[in-house]
């Protein structure tokens, strides 16, 4: 949990601070704008207030002056800080209407020393204000507040003459609402803070519950991979195959066509691990597996069904076709040359193709056709492709 200043309920870190502050600073520009608005025509009501008291005697166009002087620092501030952030990193400067606004208390005081007491509650209603209005301020607003009791006793002392039981009485009061005000900003503030402290926490907790997700269903797919695909060559395992062809016989008998399939295997593979070596062995699985791929094409299922055989379903493809296609399959593969230590290395494949009878229930016996067909093609001499007769 974040920390919190003991007497300002600031947060201790400033980055943290400085992200409260900019989460609300639109919020607290309204407000300053607002007080400050008012605060310029409260000080026109004073400005009457002035005249009958004093009417067009001399003190009055010298308060109207400071009236004036207050009237223009609160609607400038107040237009300043609505347009600009000197909030976030500048607080001091919201400090400044309390100031310009206490400095004209004290005039008040200088020119109209009969209204002393009325004066004392304007002064404890601005200090509430200071504290009340700006408890995202607390360092200015404190500053502030102490400025104006001290000046204003200081005031009615020097200027309206004001006896030690009363500057007493004076001071007390001052004294009271400044402890009122701190209390009731302080608690504000901390509020505020704590608030947004635990709004961080549950956007925290929910970009980790996010990101566990993800990871989560990263690892469901890395898992799911896994069981579906052969690690070697990135072709679908055998039982995945098997789903994956039953599904495309569904389709093309919906569609109402053929599906055959093709039954690979690389010829005297034992060989090629023994006299090349198992590296230039996998590196010859790859190259045949990418081959199927270039041929069929990369939407139609192709597997890996056992060491070095693999097997391919072609949908919309008869006996005929898939012949065909199967033959161009046996001559890229023949046609496929190896870097380095095996560039003298030659692979041919064998290649058993059966079509799915239109009465079978599943690919089951078009695949024991291809694989008797591909045993045929090796008993014949290998390199060649086999189709079996119809189911």
């Amino acid at each position: 949990m974040h920390r919190l200043h003991p007497i300002t309920g600031e947060f201790l870190d400033r980055h943290t601070e400085r992200g409260f502050r900019e989460s609300v600073l639109s919020e607290v520009q309204r407000d300053s704008r607002l007080t400050l608005i008012v605060a310029a025509l409260l000080t026109v009501l004073f400005s009457i207030s002035d005249y009958s008291f004093l009417g067009w005697e001399w003190p009055f166009p010298v308060l109207a002056a400071v009236r004036l002087v207050v009237i223009a620092g609160c609607l400038g501030l107040a237009f300043f800080l609505f347009r600009s952030d000197a909030l976030l990193g500048k607080s001091w400067v919201y400090s400044l209407a309390p100031i310009l606004v206490a400095t004209g208390v004290f005039m008040v005081a200088v020119l109209r020393p009969q209204t002393l007491p009325t004066q004392l509650t304007a002064v404890i209603i601005i200090i509430m204000a200071c504290y009340l209005f700006a408890p995202n301020v607390m360092r200015g607003m404190i500053a502030s507040s102490a400025y104006l009791t001290v000046g204003f006793l200081v005031s009615a002392w020097y200027w309206a003459g004001a006896t030690t039981p009363i500057l007493l009485v004076f001071g007390m009061l001052l004294v009271l609402a400044n402890v009122v005000g701190f209390f009731a900003a302080r608690r504000t503030a901390r509020l505020q803070r704590q608030q947004f402290a635990l709004l961080m926490e549950e956007r925290l907790s929910k970009e980790r519950l996010e990101a566990e997700v993800v990871r989560r269903e990263a690892l469901e797919r890395r898992l799911r991979d896994l069981a579906q695909t052969d690690g070697l060559t990135g072709l679908s395992n055998r039982r995945h195959f098997i789903e994956l062809a039953e599904r495309a016989l569904a389709a093309a008998r919906e569609r109402g066509e053929p599906l055959s399939l093709c039954m690979i295997d690389l010829d005297d593979f034992k060989g090629i691990n023994d006299g090349w070596g198992h590296g230039t062995g996998d590196a010859v699985l790859v190259a045949v597996a990418e081959t199927c791929v270039a041929v069929f094409g990369g939407d139609v299922p192709i597997g890996r069904f056992g060491g070095e055989e693999f097997v391919v379903a072609i949908p919309a493809c008869d006996l005929e076709a898939a012949g065909a296609a199967a033959e161009r399959l046996r001559r890229d593969v023949a046609e496929l040359r190896f870097e380095g230590a095996s560039a003298g290395l030659r692979v041919t494949v064998t290649i058993g193709v059966a079509a799915v009878g239109s009465h079978e229930p599943d690919v089951s016996p078009a695949i024991a056709r291809a694989d008797a067909a591909l045993y045929d093609g090796k008993r014949r001499g290998r390199d060649v492709v086999v189709a079996s007769g119809a189911a």
